[in-house]
């Protein structure tokens, strides 16, 4: 861990937690192509100087990878390497904004129903108030889409001269690829975890407006992109995938956007009907059970409502000083308090 800034804890207001994508990286993920920008180190604390940021990094290789972690290893990971940063300089009640690029969106997902679920991590679940997702996947994207996205990075992706002989591991995308495919079962069990828990945050999700270079269509179309919420925030941005979380300078409209956004999301999402409670009532406004998983599919083959395969659905809401950064690598063979 690397402390990037001397300012004192009890000067915080708020943390901010990066997740970034396939083929990400703790830093690059957030830095821009031509100017080297990398807005949460050179332009955040202008703008919000007392938020804390912390960039979670992980193997998301899309070839060549030799994690066995999945989404849920890694989502375990993020909240191993959070609880011991607030054990250092931390205070417990100090709100925690996500700020995620494509696949951390799911780990991120996937991070907070464990923290509901664990008393080891309730204090991060407690303390989180809102979630800005970057173009993630939450309905999934085809294989052929991520593959497009390899192909941006020449040295990860396996050469074409048939002159080079590359083991059968080298030739096969990580099963993280798999993961993100279009209704695939991670996918789904993902958004069956969380319908429960979309309430309790501020939601905001970016899509992005332009395909990928050389193809039509984006890598994360729009109804992928977005959860269907009735409280979600949904902001199209004028960038493909990558430079959806990438941004020139601080005059830069994607990253005034952002700002605004985390300071939104810092103070969480107030329900005016008063907090859900399935089946029951709140603030005078019924919420009705939403239906698990397998109770929907046992429903579809009944023929009682229409036969769908997007994970959504189950997400579908029922009627009406200086800031401190730290890059926290996963893969680190060991960790250094400060």
């Amino acid at each position: 861990m690397t402390l990037m800034n001397a300012a004192r804890a009890p000067q915080l207001l708020s943390n901010l937690v990066l997740v970034h994508g396939l083929n990400g990286d703790r830093i690059q993920t957030w830095t821009h192509d031509r100017t080297g920008v990398c807005w949460p180190r050179d332009l955040l604390p202008a703008k919000l100087p007392l938020t804390r940021v912390l960039s979670f990094g992980f193997n998301a290789d899309i070839y060549g990878n030799t994690s066995v972690e999945g989404i849920r290893g890694n989502a375990r990971a993020l909240l191993s390497r959070l609880i011991d940063e607030r054990d250092d300089v931390d205070s417990y009640d100090r709100p925690i904004v996500f700020v995620a690029h494509s696949l951390g969106g799911l780990i991120v997902k996937q991070a907070l129903r464990f923290a509901h679920n664990e008393t080891t991590y309730q204090s991060l679940a407690t303390s989180t108030r809102g979630l800005l997702f970057y173009g993630t996947p939450h309905a999934g994207s085809s294989t052929d889409r991520w593959l497009q996205l390899a192909r941006s990075f020449a040295p990860l992706h396996p050469p074409k001269s048939k002159s080079h002989i590359l083991s059968p591991f080298h030739r096969l995308p990580s099963p993280l690829v798999q993961a993100l495919e279009s209704n695939s079962t991670d996918i789904a069990d993902i958004c069956e975890d969380f319908r429960h828990l979309a309430r309790r945050y501020a939601i905001i999700s970016f899509y992005e407006t332009h395909a990928w270079p050389g193809t039509r269509a984006p890598i994360v179309d729009r109804m992928s992109a977005l959860m269907m919420l009735d409280h979600e925030d949904q902001v199209p941005l004028e960038a493909h995938h990558l430079d959806l979380c990438r941004f020139a300078d601080a005059r830069d409209e994607g990253f005034r956007m952002t700002c605004r956004r985390i300071e939104m999301a810092a103070k969480g999402f107030v329900d005016a009907a008063g907090p859900l409670e399935e089946g029951g009532s709140a603030g005078g406004n019924i919420y009705y059970e939403v239906p698990s998983r397998s109770r929907a599919m046992s429903e579809e083959r009944q023929g009682v409502r229409p036969i769908t395969t997007d994970p959504r659905r189950l997400l579908m809401p029922p009627p009406p000083p200086q800031s401190q950064y730290a890059w926290v690598d996963s893969t680190a063979s060991s960790r250094r308090r400060v």
